[in-house]
């Protein structure tokens, strides 16, 4: 009799390999600076793009994409998140474009995602034909589907919370430099107070 615990654990196998498919990180554009990414990308394939601006100015930035013909496909200023969909047109190397020319004193830091392509079957039998999946698999597809929604759900709201907490980090800030500037603006009044009383009662002494 074949062993159940097997399938099983090259599903689970290929479901943490598919977990891992394409690129998901942070990056630090400077002001007056751009960051251009590069990825080959085969004629026909559909590709997303997902960023978010997560520091920096106003949460903006310029994007432009282009393929390997430079043609332009999607462009975008000041935009402070977005999710795109292209397919290539061509064989070859695609530019992906963050710029930050426009900011003179902001840094910005991004969240930038890229998958090409479709996700790969969760097993070889899945991607060769047609099969029967039995009610063990269809379930272990029903939870990869239910992590990946999962997964973009604390992508997004962790993102979100790094946002928050540097804006409130920004305010909190700007209200210790303004409470600090009022302490030192009423030390100042106080003083100049107390001299200007002080001259209105002084006794000028004559020589006689």
């Amino acid at each position: 009799m074949e062993d159940p615990i097997v399938p099983i654990v090259l599903i689970l196998l290929a479901l943490l390999a598919g977990a891992v498919e394409g690129t998901e990180f942070s990056f630090e554009l400077p002001d007056r600076k751009s960051q251009c990414f590069f990825e080959e990308i085969e004629k026909g394939t559909k590709s997303i793009v997902d960023f978010q601006v997560i520091s920096g100015g106003n949460f903006d930035v310029d994007i432009r994409i282009t393929g390997p013909n430079d043609k332009e496909l999607y462009s975008a200023q000041r935009q402070k998140y977005d999710t795109i969909e292209f397919t290539a047109e061509l064989t070859g190397e695609h530019q992906i474009c963050f710029s930050n020319e426009f900011s003179s004193f902001s840094h910005k830091v991004i969240y930038f995602e890229l998958v090409v392509g479709n996700e790969p079957p969760l097993t070889e039998e899945m991607g060769t034909h047609q099969v029967a999946l039995t009610q063990l698999e269809t379930s272990v597809v029903k939870i990869h589907e239910a992590l990946r929604v999962v997964h973009d759900y604390q992508t997004h709201h962790r993102l979100r919370e790094s946002q928050g907490r540097r804006m409130a980090e920004h305010l909190n800030n700007q209200v210790q430099y303004w409470s600090l500037g009022e302490a030192l603006l009423f030390v100042l009044v106080a003083f100049v107070q107390v001299f200007i009383l002080r001259r209105f009662f002084a006794v000028k002494r004559t020589n006689i």
